[in-house]
């Protein structure tokens, strides 16, 4: 059941994605084209952006997708790409849960 959550989940992170992409043009063009920008428009798709993180964070961990040096990561053996993942979870993924 969890899986089909989190697969829906990123439905929804991509439909967020797209939207934030055509915010994104339309600020920068209003912006440089037309010297008229918007400070709320800016701070939605800062919303956005964190939106699409928090969301997107179970989808790449169960996918294995996640940011790495794989360079370096796949020279590892099994347990140290392991202790490598855990690390990574609690320092940089836990924090953002309880921002």
């Amino acid at each position: 059941m969890i899986d089909s959550v989190t697969k829906y989940i990123a439905y929804i992170t991509a439909f967020i994605l797209a939207l934030l992409v055509v915010l994104i043009v339309y600020d920068a063009t209003a912006r440089y084209l037309f010297s008229s920008g918007s400070t709320a428009l800016q701070e939605l798709e800062w919303h956005l952006y964190d939106v699409i993180i928090l969301l997107s964070i179970a989808y790449a961990l169960k996918h294995n997708a996640h940011v790495r040096v794989d360079i370096f990561y796949e020279k590892f053996s099994l347990k140290t790409q392991t202790l490598i993942n855990i690390i990574s979870i609690v320092l940089f993924i836990l924090p953002c849960l309880f921002e």
